[in-house]
C-alpha cells in the first residue's frame, strides 16, 4: 500500500501520538519475529491504520512493553505485545510489498529487478504461513494489471481490484467477525487509497504516458483537461470518504477511536482537498 491513512498528528495530543507509533513499532516486531528484519523497513501508515481498525473491531486491549530496537539502541521503545492481529498483518505487508515490486517490474522497471530479488527470500518465508492470502493478492494485482494494460476507461471497474484487495485483509484477519459494515469500510478504504494515489500521481502520469484512471476517464492530455472535470472527480472522492465514515459509524467501535476517528474524518479528507488542489477548475 502506499501510506496515505496516516493520522493528522497535529491534533492529536503527545499520548495520541505515543499510541499510533506503538501499534506501528508492534507491527515492526512481529515483522522481525516472523521474517527477518528487511522487511521493517516497508511497514507502511496503510496497514498501521488496519493494524490499529481491526483491533478496536475485535475488542482487543493491547498489552504495552518496553523494548530496544536497531532505531532506538539506547532508549527502549513502548510497543503493544504482539497480537494474532499483527503477526497476520506482518505477513499481509510483505507479501503485498513484494507483489507491488513484482507488479512494477513485470511493467518495464528495471531498477526493482535488484530489489525483488533481495525481498523475494522474504516473500517465500511468509507465503506458507499464509497461503491462501498470497493467491488472492496475486489474483487481484494480475486483474488491475489487465485493466490497466488494457486501458480501462472505468474508475470503478479498475479501482475494484484494489478495494477488493482491502476487502480481503478484513476477512482474512477478522474470519466470521467480519461484518457487512467492517467490509464496506475496509472495501471504501481500498477504493480511495487506490484511486488517492492516482491523482496524486495524475500529473506524473501524463508527462510520462503512464496509465491513470483518471486520465484514461476523462480522456485528458494534460492538467487543464483533468481541471476541467474537477468537479466530477470530486464527488468520485467524496462519495468514497462518507462511506467510509458512514461504515465506521455503523461499527460503533469504542476502543482507540481517537486515531481511527483522527484518521477517517481528519486526516484523508485534508489529504484529498490537498491533492484536488492541483486542480484548479
Amino acid at each position: 500500500m502506499f501510506g496515505y491513512l496516516d493520522v493528522q498528528k497535529d491534533t492529536l495530543n503527545d499520548g495520541q501520538r505515543g499510541l499510533w507509533q506503538t501499534f506501528m513499532c508492534g507491527l515492526c516486531f512481529s515483522t522481525k519475529k516472523l521474517v527477518g528484519n528487511i522487511p521493517r523497513m516497508t511497514i507502511t501508515n496503510d496497514i498501521n491504520c488496519f493494524n490499529i481498525l481491526f483491533h478496536s473491531i475485535l475488542d482487543v486491549d493491547v498489552n504495552i512493553e518496553h523494548k530496544k530496537c536497531f532505531s532506538s539502541p539506547f532508549k527502549k521503545r513502548t510497543v503493544i505485545e504482539m497480537t494474532e492481529i499483527t503477526d497476520k498483518l506482518s505477513l499481509a505487508n510483505v507479501l503485498l510489498t513484494y507483489w507491488n515490486i513484482h507488479d512494477d517490474v513485470v511493467d518495464g522497471d528495471k531498477g526493482k529487478k535488484l530489489i525483488e530479488s533481495v525481498y523475494k527470500k522474504y516473500h517465500k518465508k511468509a507465503q506458507p504461513q499464509v497461503q491462501a492470502l498470497d493467491d488472492i493478492i496475486a489474483k487481484r494485482y494480475n486483474q488491475l494489471r489487465e485493466l490497466e494494460k488494457g486501458d480501462c476507461d472505468s474508475i470503478d471497474i479498475v479501482s475494484d481490484s484494489f478495494a477488493m484487495l482491502s476487502l480481503d485483509f478484513c476477512n482474512f484477519v477478522l474470519g466470521e467477525k467480519s461484518s457487512d459494515y467492517a467490509q464496506t469500510l475496509c472495501y471504501n478504504l481500498g477504493k480511495w487509497i487506490y484511486l488517492i494515489d492516482a491523482l496524486d500521481d495524475a500529473q506524473k502520469d501524463l508527462k510520462k504516458g503512464n496509465y491513470n484512471p483518471f486520465v484514461k476517464c476523462y480522456k485528458a492530455q494534460s492538467m487543464a483537461d483533468l481541471s476541467t472535470h474537477k468537479e466530477e472527480i470530486q464527488f468520485v472522492m467524496y462519495t468514497a470518504l462518507n462511506r467510509i465514515a458512514q461504515s465506521f459509524n455503523d461499527l460503533n467501535l469504542t476502543k482507540y477511536t481517537c486515531l481511527l476517528k483522527n484518521i477517517f474524518f481528519e486526516s484523508i479528507r485534508n489529504k484529498t482537498k490537498d491533492i484536488l488542489k492541483k486542480f484548479t477548475a
